[in-house]
């Protein structure tokens, strides 16, 4: 059947963001029952890996992997940009408060854009920047508690957010060279070696346990096939067709899901204030969508 591609890319970032923002659910369950951050992000990327090498044999046999450089390049993008971020985000936990933390790295977006249009020249259109503005004001509205910010804290989000703006760009320019399962093989593996490094040296501040009991490793299936194989995939197949832009505006749908899942999963409360911001991160995508159905985008033939 015939889609309109960025209509089909923001729809892919809607789903992927709608993967990532159920993930906290299962992280959640597994921290109560004694894992912690770290752990679950080493074992997310192993067991990722792990089945996305058994699929690629399966359908592609053991060769056609991308030539020497571009897979250097993509595995660093994982061991070096995921890693950071994952580092970056947990340990910022830590000093702020979970809303301050989404609300500092929330404006990723906008230097995705910026290093787009530097390093690249890709000059963005110019419903991005309202978009941008709409969705940002709604994620810092949707966020939780806003007080109680440390300087720390606040210089390792932005770090954190810096760090995957940075991966955001050079994966959305490198992804395209090759096949999304090689892709992300790469980029997880690059990721799982820097975590499971990380976990063999066993450095002060940062304990690594991994999940060793079922009501651990049950979450932890989840968060490396959906909300780590599927957010991610559907993420750069939707980047593959509206640019990385686009895609981190799209990306913002991401706080409503999980406040909507923390208030309907795991009782938390839901404010008036964080009502507003979901309106308004709803409208920064809707807008998105309108102006991409109404652009002259050429159709692509989808199997039936």
């Amino acid at each position: 059947m015939l889609k309109n591609r960025g209509v089909l890319g923001v729809l892919f970032g809607l789903i992927s963001a709608s993967l990532y923002g159920i993930t906290p659910i299962f992280v959640y369950h597994a921290t109560e029952h004694g894992a912690d951050s770290f752990g679950l992000m080493c074992s997310r990327y192993v067991i990722a890996v792990v089945i996305l090498l058994a699929v690629r044999t399966i359908k592609m046999g053991f060769g056609k992997w991308p030539e020497r450089k571009l897979g250097t390049k993509l595995f660093l993008l994982g061991a070096v940009g995921l890693y950071s971020n994952s580092i970056c985000m947990f340990t910022a936990f830590e000093y702020l408060p979970s809303g301050l933390s989404m609300v500092l790295f929330y404006f990723y977006p906008i230097l995705v854009v910026l290093f787009g249009w530097v390093f690249f020249r890709h000059v963005p259109p110019k419903i991005i920047w309202p978009c941008l503005a709409i969705t940002l004001l709604g994620v810092a509205m949707s966020a939780s508690d806003l007080s109680g910010g440390q300087a720390k804290g606040v210089a390792i989000i932005v770090f954190g957010a810096f760090a995957y703006a940075i991966y955001s760009v050079l994966a959305a320019a490198s992804m395209p060279r090759t096949d999304l399962l090689s892709g992300l093989i790469l980029i997880f593996g690059g990721a799982g070696f820097s975590f499971v490094v990380v976990w063999l040296i066993d450095p002060p501040g940062l304990p690594t346990t991994m999940p060793f009991v079922a009501d651990v490793w049950l979450p932890a299936l989840e968060i490396g096939t959906i909300g780590t194989i599927g957010a991610m995939g559907i993420f750069f197949a939707g980047m593959n067709l509206i640019g990385a832009s686009k895609s981190a505006v799209v990306q913002t749908w991401e706080v409503l899901v999980a406040i909507c899942s923390g208030v309907f999963f795991l009782d938390q409360s839901f404010s008036v204030r964080q009502l507003f911001g979901a309106v308004l991160i709803l409208s920064g995508v809707i807008v998105l969508l309108r102006v991409e159905a109404k652009q002259n985008n050429p159709d692509i033939l989808l199997p039936t």
